[in-house]
């Protein structure tokens, strides 16, 4: 009996202890690690704010039991950075910002809707996790590739417009969406409207009239809104945007409750196709 306990002992089977400041992120952990791992993501509604989060024992806790840690970093997710260092614990981040996406603090935050984002993450899940555990190195990998051919429909639809797209000018409430936009060879037109928005700031009457201009001039294909920001100008351009039959683009910053990142980012994606055609269409 004594000697089959100690057999047992000697087994394996503690779980890989995953948190992820992001849902999203920790959607993508729990794909690849299988039965292997045990993930938690702290902003697990979209009704919390990632910047203004602010964390509690609690979550100190799950952070300081954790074998890996998802950052967004660049200045999205300050305080789980806070929490590592804390714990000293910075040798089992991934930073997806600065070390998978290669940005400086101060660039745009919202990496995840870079098509290059996710695929650079999930491969370092696989490092990472095939270090923990590397008897199950090929489960990782195969669950991988599984969750990358997920993405494939939004991949898709990525080259098809990138190749329709022709540079053609939008305009957008806030930078959220900037990334996807640019993956498609959309060009934004009206950054310092945007970045006031997003700084919780008035836009400048300057830059409120150059946007409206656009919109009666049809000098934009499309109007990106972000439901989530109920700033009375943002509702007010967006009322402009459908006077003057500009297509509006609805996206959020946070992902959708009871939705995979694969339809998010489709669904999303595929608004901006139908207003394109649209646009294409009131252009003819």
């Amino acid at each position: 009996m004594d000697q089959r306990r100690m057999i047992a002992r000697a087994k394996p089977t503690s779980k890989i202890r995953v948190v992820s400041s992001l849902d999203f992120y920790a959607q993508a952990a729990s794909a690849v690690l299988g039965q292997y791992g045990q993930v938690t993501a702290v902003i697990n509604s979209p009704s919390i704010d990632a910047e203004s989060f602010e964390p509690t024992t609690h979550t100190a806790k799950q952070v300081a039991k954790a074998d890996v840690i998802i950052e967004n970093g660049l200045g999205y997710d300050d305080w789980l950075g806070k929490v590592v260092a804390a714990n000293g614990q910075e040798k089992r981040t991934i930073n997806v910002g600065t070390a998978l996406m290669h940005r400086q603090v101060g660039e745009n935050p919202h990496i995840w809707y870079n098509p290059q984002t996710m695929p650079r993450l999930v491969a370092q899940m696989v490092t990472r996790f095939s270090r923990l555990q590397p008897e199950h190195k090929a489960t990782f990998k195969r669950n991988a590739d599984r969750y990358l051919e997920t993405l494939s429909s939004w991949k898709k639809t990525i080259k098809q417009l990138k190749r329709t797209g022709h540079h053609q000018a939008v305009a957008v409430s806030e930078p959220v969406f900037n990334d996807t936009l640019s993956a498609v060879n959309l060009k934004v037109t009206d950054n310092h409207f945007a970045r006031a928005v997003e700084e919780g700031t008035d836009p400048s009457p300057a830059d409120i009239a150059k946007l409206t201009r656009d919109f009666k001039q049809h000098r934009v294909a499309l109007w990106v809104v972000n439901t989530q920001n109920s700033q009375p100008i943002v509702n007010s351009m967006t009322k402009q945007a459908r006077r003057y039959h500009i297509p509006v683009v609805q996206v959020t910053e946070t992902l959708p409750s009871n939705q995979s990142y694969a339809h998010w980012m489709t669904n999303e994606l595929n608004q901006v196709k139908t207003a394109l055609e649209e646009d294409n269409q009131h252009g003819k």
